[in-house]
């Protein structure tokens, strides 16, 4: 068996495409795809809105406001962190344990390997006719530039293209990492 490598060395994978294009739904049919094949998998998702996570009046809301530079609470089956913005994916990357491959939703403004998702009925414009990154597309339409396009319930053939992009080998018969656990 190949040992996972640090989030960190770990290739990132941007999805990106306009708000209801369907990101998240491809991202969560791409994860049971990979961890099928055995691969362990993380996501890291970019949002330009403040999120509620941390609510005002939470213990870990007040120990920040305290003057706490960051905040964790863990709980039987997760941990979240409560901290200053990372800035980029790959500092993001750097706090998650080890794995095979990073996911990341967004990060529109940075420099990673990026598949688009684009619908019609959303967005005419196309994020591979500008961005070079993107090496494939999920989209209902003719891409701009010749680019391999899937359908958006493809993931089998989405998660083939990234194992052979970036050298990753399935692990026959294994089923990824147990919820909670580490390779």
């Amino acid at each position: 068996m190949v040992a996972r490598r640090r989030a960190l060395s770990a290739p990132i994978v941007a999805v990106s495409g306009p708000s209801g294009a369907g990101k998240t739904r491809l991202l969560v049919r791409l994860v049971r795809e990979l961890r099928r094949r055995g691969l362990a998998v993380a996501v890291l998702k970019h949002t330009r809105h403040r999120h509620l996570l941390d609510r005002r009046g939470s213990d870990t809301a007040r120990l920040r406001r305290a003057g706490a530079v960051a905040a964790a609470i863990e709980g039987p089956e997760s941990l979240a962190w409560f901290g200053p913005p990372a800035g980029s994916a790959r500092e993001m990357a750097r706090r998650l344990p080890p794995v095979d491959l990073v996911l990341a939703e967004g990060f529109r403004g940075e420099r990673l390997p990026r598949i688009e998702v684009h619908r019609r009925r959303v967005g005419r414009r196309f994020l591979c006719a500008s961005d070079p990154s993107v090496f494939a597309l999920v989209s209902d339409e003719p891409p701009p530039r010749p680019v391999p396009r899937y359908g958006a319930d493809d993931a089998a053939g989405i998660a083939a293209l990234i194992l052979r992009r970036f050298g990753l080998a399935p692990r026959p018969g294994a089923r990824g990492v147990p919820r909670g656990g580490a390779a």
